[in-house]
């Protein structure tokens, strides 16, 4: 891809004119040490580069910030959150006219302080990586508090080079408390059970080599660049890889809450939307291939199930009527979403304690539905106890939103927290997938 930037950014050169051979106006000193700024060229590098080389360089550049080296639903079509086409050669001659060049190359990037820290936190896997990144733990049974073995040294050792500091409090062989409150720490941020123990499946997060560490997040500092640089001040975003939704008002967070997403072999797709109503009291209509693939085969084996649980035929397809079992809870709110996904309510409510929350076929289950509505409504005149009354009323009900508000469903599985990157597993394995395309592009 970047062979194919620099290709035509030589070519348009080249038709240009008698003059193909140059800029028009040619790059100024100045220009020439942004550019080479900007794109990681040494001053030496740059001045070695005659104008028509320099603007592919930076065409390359602009193209990799701005999103544009992928097309995210041509890679899968379930990824519908993509960057605005640009003319970026047009937007380089504009800004060497108008603005200037310094603040056209400082806005291509995204601004959003979650993609800074996670770039400043990409500069340290970098390094890490060109170290020669981490050794991999050898295979032990469990090791606990109290425990001693020879893997001790290695664990505290391979601990300290991401952050997770444990310092050697007595003997070295022993697995002590400080060692232990290190690797609850480590399994926190990986999604993981936090029993400070070194079990298969943190020693598994462990071993993940540096270099698919870096792969990682590359693949999501390419997603925040697929993102709008000025986000509505009012929205909600869900986070499938994270597994939790926040609402901002103003442009701060005001409500936080974890989240339900697909189960691997059915992921939420990545999409933007807006929420239009608020329903109490849903109806659950069955999808029929839930119905065909499940129900179906349950009611088979134990006549009555589909009774039991509420559901019935209502116009030629199965609906479960309204009440705290129905399946979206007793809150859903309605979006347009291309792909039937919606945001709702549960009754399995223990689900939400998970550290990995991937259990739906598709759809966004919210642990505080109610809070949600309240916070939606409020500006008329909703609140927590009109919310409660229209819920205890027990009948279906919907209400619209006079201002709609904007929702984005992304998937981030690497975060910047507390001064360390924070890592979710590949559920869907989107990560790999872009990682994929993006070393095709290069």
């Amino acid at each position: 891809m970047k062979r194919r930037v620099l290709l035509m950014a030589a070519v348009s050169l080249l038709v240009a004119g008698p003059a193909a051979t140059a800029v028009d106006p040619p790059f100024t000193a100045a220009e020439r040490a942004a550019i080479a700024a900007a794109t990681g060229l040494t001053p030496a590098a740059a001045t070695g580069l005659d104008d028509a080389a320099l603007t592919g360089r930076l065409l390359g550049h602009a193209q990799a910030e701005t999103g544009l080296r992928v097309r995210p639903s041509a890679i899968d079509s379930r990824w519908t959150v993509e960057p605005r086409q640009r003319d970026l050669a047009g937007e380089l001659g504009a800004a060497r006219i108008g603005s200037g060049l310094d603040a056209w190359l400082a806005a291509l990037s995204p601004s959003a302080q979650p993609f800074l820290a996670l770039r400043e936190g990409r500069a340290r896997y970098a390094a890490l990586v060109g170290a020669g990144g981490w050794q991999s733990l050898p295979e032990t049974p469990t090791l606990r508090v109290g425990g001693r073995a020879a893997a001790v040294p290695a664990l505290r050792a391979r601990l300290a080079i991401e952050g997770y500091v444990a310092a050697v409090a007595g003997e070295a062989a022993l697995f002590d408390p400080g060692l232990a409150a290190a690797v609850r720490a480590f399994q926190e941020s990986h999604a993981l059970e936090a029993d400070g123990a070194l079990g298969p499946a943190t020693r598994r997060a462990l071993n993940v080599p540096a270099v698919e560490r870096l792969a990682q997040i590359d693949a999501n500092l390419e997603r925040w660049r697929w993102m709008p640089r000025a986000l509505p001040a009012d929205r909600l975003e869900v986070d499938t890889g994270a597994q939790d939704a926040v609402l901002y008002r103003g442009g701060a967070p005001v409500l936080r809450m974890r989240a339900i997403v697909g189960a691997p072999k059915t992921p939420t797709p990545m999409f933007v939307s807006r929420i239009e109503a608020v329903v109490f009291n849903p109806p659950w209509n069955v999808p029929a291939s839930i119905a065909r693939d499940e129900l179906a085969p349950a009611e088979a084996r134990r006549p009555g199930h589909l009774a039991s649980m509420g559901i019935r035929w209502v116009d030629g397809h199965l609906q479960q009527h309204p009440g705290p079992n129905n399946s979206l809870g007793q809150v859903k709110f309605d979006l347009q979403s291309p792909f039937g996904v919606y945001l709702h309510d549960t009754p399995a409510k223990g689900l939400f304690a998970r550290p990995l929350r991937a259990f739906s076929h598709g759809c966004v289950r919210l642990e505080t539905p109610r809070d949600l509505a309240a916070a939606l409504l409020a500006v008329q005149g909703g609140s927590l106890e009109t919310v409660e009354v229209a819920i205890a009323a027990g009948v279906t009900q919907r209400v619209n939103l006079r201002q709609p508000v904007p929702v984005y469903v992304l998937h981030f599985t690497v975060r910047a927290e507390s001064g360390r990157l924070s890592f979710r597993p590949d559920i869907y394995g989107w990560d790999r997938q872009l990682a994929a395309a993006l070393a095709r592009a290069d």
